[in-house]
């Protein structure tokens, strides 16, 4: 906060007209002598600490001057880096308040408006004196109480959990965010040097945290794309796709406070008139649309869905490949439910739905129930203790639960994190849930109930199979894992190869390659003039699941010789057995052309 402050004979302000729609209802005249004018600029970073050290501040002046008032005069033109109107608005009354519970005779002269006023300085030594006044924060944590919640429905503090007989996976969770244990790993992941072998890198040209995806990176990140929304329409509730902007007005109040709520790693543009957040996911987006929506409890649950690219200022040290970026894009649906009871329905059935999908890939979930109750986080347990049971009985193994003090601030009451265990032995966050209970009051989302009383929905949010980049990141981490270095043939960007021995076998193949591709599969054909080994060798360091060799043998008898990634083996099949096999494999996932000539 910006601090200009005159010792006056007198002071005189005449409000003309409003100036931006936060401004005071009232706007009193004032006129006011021998008084100190304090002329504050509100900045972004202000916070209701920094009302109480510009009160400390302008109390030590008047103390020095010998000064009985003030007058606190809003003027935003102290600083180049100033608050959204409703926050300054908040912070200068804050002030305003304070002053007067100290029995200051204060007078503010109205916020928002354009004001034409007169002043007389003393002129002596301390008369005119600046302030840069910064909040008195006391940085700490926020106070977490950690519990184990077995599938049989025990409740242990984490520190009489016996880990030792618990499954592998949970103890390196507990151990890694309760206790901090677990080896530093400053080595590059395994799965970097094959991910960039399918075309995803950084681009060196933009900000740091910004991925490049060249032809096969990028059709695999189409498929995972369509699979996420096919995965959403797989729940069995209407889900309206929308789409929109990635920047946000943080002079909007909803946005500035949800901002806040979300916390540090905001990513913002200045553009000079105006400061703008880039969206860290698709609430924003999504919650704007919503609240234009005439909604009946009948059109009750519904999803609201968009794959949001999405911004979070990573800390350069900790971006990772596909894992940790800056731009992201988050497939994210939030389901709209008229009242706590048919949420928790509904989070049960997505966290039946994002554990059947972990599934799918032979890889399973460790889990963190992130508690926060404004009545405190016990007395939620309390409440949705047989809830919380349900959940942890699916997941067959023990949960942890983080419960927060109720002096955290989160829109959330529960927050479920799923975390695989990766091939380094570190927990990685994928997918998520949460109950919301205040946004849709802050964005004014309603909806009417049977009696026609207009009521604010809970909403959950989720991003099923976690963003795009980290549902890519799973699947090599998988292989590596593993150690089968294959990829679903669903989203392997080639499929089936076709490689002829010699150049007297090309008509065949290409015979062969026309057959395959008639069946919606992903095939290319390997007809470069090097040895036939070199052929196979640079089809296997792309993990394509099924590469065939046709020679003269397999000509003479209509047939191909097929090596199988995952088995590790080669057979002698016909054109069809190979098409049969690999449709039975995709089947129910997208598909795409390969985008290669």
């Amino acid at each position: 906060m910006r601090l200009l402050l005159i010792h006056s004979d007198y002071v005189k302000v005449e409000p003309r007209e409003r100036a931006v729609e936060a401004a005071d209802e009232a706007a009193e005249r004032i006129e006011e002598d021998e008084c100190l004018v304090v002329f504050t600029g509100i900045e972004r970073e202000d916070c209701k600490e920094s009302a109480e050290s510009a009160v400390n501040e302008i109390l030590d002046v008047m103390e020095k001057v010998k000064c009985e008032k003030v007058v606190l005069y809003p003027f935003v033109h102290l600083t180049d880096d100033p608050a959204p109107p409703e926050r300054a608005k908040e912070i200068l009354n804050l002030v305003y308040k304070s002053l007067c519970k100290r029995g200051i005779a204060v007078k503010k002269a109205p916020f928002g408006w354009y004001k034409a006023f007169e002043i007389r300085c003393k002129g002596h030594a301390l008369a005119e004196l600046s302030r840069r006044v910064k909040a008195e924060v006391e940085r700490r944590r926020v106070e977490r109480k950690y519990l184990v919640l077995t599938p049989e429905g025990e409740l242990v503090p984490v520190e009489k959990f016996n880990l030792e007989e618990a499954p592998e996976e949970f103890r390196i969770l507990v151990e890694r965010e309760v206790f901090g244990k677990g080896d530093s790993v400053d080595k590059e992941p395994e799965y970097i040097k094959h991910i960039r072998k399918f075309g995803f890198d950084w681009e060196y040209m933009s900000d740091l945290g910004h991925m490049r995806l060249n032809p096969l990176a990028s059709l695999m990140f189409d498929l995972a794309a369509e699979y996420a929304r096919a995965v959403v329409r797989s729940l069995g509730i209407p889900v309206y796709e929308v789409r929109g902007t990635n920047m946000f007005n943080l002079a909007e109040k909803a946005v500035e406070e949800h901002a806040r709520l979300f916390g540090d790693r905001l990513y913002e543009i200045d553009t000079g008139k105006r400061r703008l957040v880039l969206r860290y996911a698709a609430c924003h987006q999504q919650f704007a649309i919503l609240r234009d929506w005439i909604i009946s409890y009948k059109n009750l649950p519904f999803g609201a869905f968009e794959i949001a690219d999405s911004y979070r200022f990573e800390q350069s040290g900790e971006l990772l490949l596909c894992f940790r970026t800056r731009k992201l894009h988050m497939p994210d649906l939030h389901v709209v439910c008229k009242d706590i009871d048919e949420a928790k329905e509904w989070f049960l059935k997505i966290h039946r739905k994002i554990y059947e999908e972990i599934r799918k890939l032979g890889r399973d979930y460790v889990s963190i129930y992130n508690i926060y109750y404004k009545e405190g986080a016990e007395k939620f347990i309390e409440e949705n203790m047989e809830f919380l049971k349900e959940l942890v009985r699916h997941e067959g193994k023990p949960a942890l639960l983080c419960l927060y003090s109720t002096d955290a601030n989160y829109y959330w009451v529960l927050n479920i994190e799923y975390h695989i265990i990766d091939a380094m032995n570190r927990p990685r966050e994928i997918g998520t849930v949460q109950i919301d209970i205040g946004n849709s009051r802050r964005f004014g989302i309603k909806y009417v109930d049977e009696e026609g009383k207009e009521r604010y929905p809970v909403i959950l949010h989720t991003a099923i199979i976690g963003t795009i980049e980290r549902f890519i990141y799973t699947l090599f981490d998988t292989a590596i894992k593993s150690k089968s270095y294959t990829l679903p043939t669903w989203i392997s960007p080639i499929q089936v190869r076709v490689i002829p021995v010699g150049r007297e076998n090309l008509d065949y193949a290409r015979r062969v390659v026309e057959e395959i591709k008639k069946s919606d599969i992903r095939v290319d054909l390997d007809d470069r003039d090097v040895s036939l080994s070199k052929r196979i060798r640079e089809a296997e360091q792309l993990w394509i699941p099924y590469i065939v060799v046709v020679g003269e043998k397999e000509e003479k008898e209509n047939k191909i010789a097929v090596r199988i990634r995952k088995e590790k083996e080669v057979r002698s099949m016909h054109i069809k057995e190979l098409v049969e096999r690999i449709r039975e494999e995709i089947k129910g996932y997208p598909f795409k052309e390969l985008p290669l000539p």
